[in-house]
């Protein structure tokens, strides 16, 4: 489990003093950790030994054990397919590679099952349920993806959806209608896109909501999430696993779908008319044609 985790999950009791030095290593984490015991103890207003306590209360021998941990985590979070594939991983293939790596997959959604307080998950779905907040979808190269199926599914539910996608320019001009009636659910995994993270910190800036789905360790967006949902990525091959990533998001789409039922109906039967006229799926297109027989 990460340092920040571990401060937050209120599994650790701390101090008056110890919370001064949670919330300077929190503001920015993990860098002010990496510095100094006399810059982090300044930075939190604590003498240099309330530092040296703290960092004891966590479980480390000593302040460089405690950074050798932090610089674990920043390896991890910054790890690249080809980084993985340098260091060998997925060079030499399991006895049964489908097997195991369905069983691995499994296996980060039992782990992902875990990493969300149920308070954390109903506040995502209050804010994307709330008729006054217009929703936009927003991911990166590859969890612009995940954004889009969202998306795909929000704007059956409910009116006001917009999926952010395109030129980078168009991204850009997007945030020029955001503000305090706007909520922003955002994908961000490890390998932190910057013009994800730039448009997450902007809209924020302007006053709208923030859900973040991001990794253990954190996009940067996180400093401005009023909620984050986390899920493990680490799979068989360098490739980083989205499973867990879209059964949260199915998680998502069911319970909104549950919340929004009553109003929603009339929406998707007028959607399905206008389908079914445009002969928009197969089956629509068949009875097109056998009324046309007729």
């Amino acid at each position: 489990m990460a340092i920040r985790d571990r401060l937050t999950d209120g599994s650790v009791p701390l101090t008056r003093s110890d919370l001064k030095v949670a919330r300077a290593l929190l503001s920015n984490y993990p860098a002010a950790g990496l510095n100094t015991v006399a810059h982090l103890a300044q930075a939190a207003g604590v003498s240099n030994p309330t530092v040296v306590r703290f960092v004891g209360r966590l479980g480390f021998d000593g302040y460089p054990d405690f950074q050798q941990a932090l610089l674990g985590e920043v390896q991890e979070r910054m790890s690249s397919p080809l980084s993985m594939m340098n260091a060998g991983k997925g060079a030499t293939p399991p006895d049964n590679l489908y097997l195991d790596s369905m069983r691995s997959a499994a296996h980060a959604v039992e782990t992902a099952m875990t990493m969300l307080p149920s308070a954390g998950f109903d506040r995502a779905v209050d804010l994307a349920t709330d008729p006054a907040l217009r929703v936009h979808c927003l991911g990166g190269r590859f969890s612009g993806y995940m954004a889009g199926m969202l998306w795909s599914h929000l704007k059956q539910l409910r009116p006001g959806c917009h999926w952010v996608s395109g030129a980078r320019s168009d991204q850009v001009d997007a945030l020029v209608d955001l503000g305090r009636r706007d909520l922003v659910i955002v994908y961000d995994y490890r390998r932190y896109q910057i013009d994800t993270i730039r448009f997450a910190q902007a809209a924020a800036g302007q006053g709208a909501k923030i859900v973040l789905f991001t990794d253990p360790w954190a996009s940067p967006i996180a400093g401005v999430a009023e909620v984050i949902l986390t899920a493990p990525v680490e799979s068989l091959s360098p490739f980083d696993t989205m499973v867990p990533a879209l059964a949260q998001t199915e998680a998502l789409i069911a319970a909104l779908t549950t919340r929004l039922s009553g109003k929603s109906r009339g929406r998707i039967e007028k959607m399905e008319a206008l389908r079914r006229a445009a002969s928009v799926t197969e089956d629509a297109y068949g009875a097109a044609e056998q009324g046309d027989e007729e």
